[in-house]
């Protein structure tokens, strides 16, 4: 490939990116080009080289994602991120996105256990206050209030616990999944450190 398909095919991978970067990122790799040229390197060695262009704006795209300058929440762009290098390999389509989706609804399921204990101590003391008014339709059975007002109590500040635990859970979890991403990047960028 000579130079001016490696800068075509590169100019398509980043076609998502603003003009200024574009360009700017285009001439970086024209100097280079020129660079190794001017070493005696011809065109098709210095584009062998510097790697596949579809795959560098790939890159360029995962880390504009992983930067803490987009406007986006952060747990939005990490997923976006992790989705894009998906894109990088067949080993992270057959390996990691499965995984990762059970990993997800696993989440999702324990934040639905952490609200709903939390939830739950306050309608049983919501329970007790509307059974009079409901006589009918709500039956205590001559429980001990104290007993109920105290274990309701008691199961939500477990609830507040789990929420707060599952509120330091999920950062880890988008914390672990921008490390593997940019690990995934070193490696498609061939970086050994």
């Amino acid at each position: 490939m000579n130079k001016q398909e490696f800068l075509r095919k590169l100019r398509h991978s980043i076609s998502g990116l603003p003009e200024t970067e574009k360009q700017e990122l285009l001439a970086d790799y024209e100097e280079h080009f020129q660079n190794a040229m001017a070493d005696g390197k011809t065109e098709e060695e210095v584009a062998l080289a510097l790697g596949n262009p579809s795959q560098i704006g790939r890159s360029i795209e995962i880390e504009g994602l992983l930067s803490d300058e987009q406007p986006q929440g952060r747990g939005r762009r990490i997923l976006r991120a992790l989705f894009a290098s998906t894109s990088l390999g067949f080993f992270n389509v057959l390996f990691i996105v499965g995984p990762y989706a059970v990993l997800v609804g696993g989440m999702i399921g324990l934040w639905a256990g952490a609200a709903s204990l939390a939830l739950s101590g306050v309608g049983a003391i919501l329970t007790l206050i509307v059974a009079p008014l409901f006589p009918g339709i709500i039956y205590t059975g001559g429980i001990n209030i104290a007993l109920v007002v105290f274990a309701s109590i008691g199961v939500s500040a477990l609830g507040v616990l789990a929420v707060i635990g599952m509120w330091k859970l999920t950062k880890l979890f988008l914390e672990m999944t921008r490390r593997y991403v940019q690990f995934n990047l070193r490696i498609v960028k061939g970086e050994t450190e």
